[in-house]
């Protein structure tokens, strides 16, 4: 009795549900059917479109380590050979990398094809004996653009149409792009559409996860542009967080120690309470340049907190920091100041400390600087103390 007396009210219930279940299944159907009739030429754009960005924000580190040749804080040669790294190290989803050559075809950087370095695309052959690059005009290739060509996949030596985008770098006469596999295209739409609504669903999500993480990891290379401090144009002590283990390490390969010299103006609270913050600035901006001025390529001027200043870099003789330190000390002490027609003379105190890798932390080595710098304070100012 009690299945019998159940049962009509359970089947309203079920029906509505059937019912639901096969209008959302019918209209499943129906978008999976648009999907796919469009989702092709949608991913397409969408790929072309990352495909560009990536190539703009490749140019965009490479232009940026250009800029640290100019400033003199890299040789030109050093700058080129960070930005390949920078680039050759920057691999992305399954067959993804960046692509260096110069204008006249010659191949500078394929990370997964190493043996090419040193050839040219002129001499790149499709199977049918064509030279597709060799009917690119010289202005076309300067201009850069999209790109449709054939290229062999990593492990395989058949080759397979690729979508590319190239952007031209004058300064270094570079050609930088990256490519993407049409094939690889068009598996992603026929799983796609095969794993039905919730797969398509979790693939959306993992498509825009993998494009954030992507587009961040190169917003990432591209923001130590932004460590810059906007007074002094020194770098800022988050550049140093995020440069110091790359130094630790690249000295620890070099078996060298790092030098440290924390600097802090005298006295300089009084600057700003006599003459007013905006002199102070000037001040400010004065020793930066006496800092940048004296110190070595390769070494790192950094603006740690208000008055205080760090310089980071590779020490080959303790004598050479020393001289450095004493340097700026004198240089800036024989900077004349004029505010309202007073002039004014300041000093800065400065404390040395070497990085020894096997024994402290580079932590411990910056409080080991800045204790040489208070006792410099206490002895007088206007000292260097090692």
């Amino acid at each position: 009795m009690a299945n019998i007396t159940t049962q009509p009210y359970r089947l309203p219930l079920q029906n509505k549900l059937f019912g639901l279940s096969a209008v959302i299944f019918a209209g499943l159907i129906a978008f999976l059917l648009f999907f796919y009739m469009s989702f092709s030429n949608s991913l397409e754009k969408e790929k072309k479109a990352q495909s560009k960005h990536l190539t703009e924000s490749a140019s965009g580190m490479v232009s940026y380590f250009h800029e640290l040749s100019l400033t003199g804080q890299l040789s030109d040669d050093v700058a080129k050979k960070y930005a390949m790294e920078a680039l050759k190290e920057s691999t992305y989803s399954n067959n993804g990398y960046f692509w260096i050559s110069t204008l006249d075809g010659k191949i500078l950087l394929q990370p997964y094809k190493p043996e090419l370095v040193g050839m040219s695309l002129l001499d790149w052959q499709y199977t049918d004996g064509s030279y597709p690059f060799r009917d690119i005009e010289r202005d076309e290739r300067k201009n850069g653009g999209w790109v449709n060509y054939l290229w062999s996949k990593n492990d395989s030596l058949e080759q397979f149409p690729k979508i590319g985008y190239v952007l031209y770098f004058e300064p270094w006469d570079w050609l930088v792009g990256t490519g993407i596999y049409i094939d690889d295209m068009e598996k992603n739409v026929f799983w796609t559409v095969a794993k039905a609504s919730g797969m398509l669903l979790f693939g959306f999500v993992l498509f825009i996860s993998s494009a954030i993480i992507t587009i961040n990891y190169f917003v990432n290379q591209l923001s130590e542009q932004s460590v810059r401090d906007s007074l002094t144009k020194l770098y800022t002590k988050r550049f140093l967080e995020e440069v110091i283990p790359g130094m630790l390490e690249n000295e620890k390969r070099h078996n060298r120690a790092l030098a440290v010299i924390f600097l802090d103006i005298d006295h300089f609270k009084k600057i700003n309470d006599t003459y007013g913050h905006h002199c102070g600035d000037k001040v400010l901006q004065k020793i930066a340049n006496v800092m940048m001025e004296c110190t070595r390529t390769g070494d790192y001027c950094i603006r740690y907190g208000g008055e205080e200043f760090v310089i980071i870099g590779p020490c080959d003789d303790n004598k050479n920091v020393i001289a450095v330190a004493e340097r700026i000390r004198k240089s800036v002490a024989n900077l004349a100041f004029n505010h309202d027609g007073i002039e004014f003379t300041v000093t800065l105190s400065a404390g040395i400390a070497l990085h020894e890798h096997h024994n402290t932390s580079f932590d411990e080595t910056l409080i080991n600087a800045d204790m040489k710098l208070y006792y410099a304070k206490e002895n007088g100012r206007n000292r260097v103390a090692f």
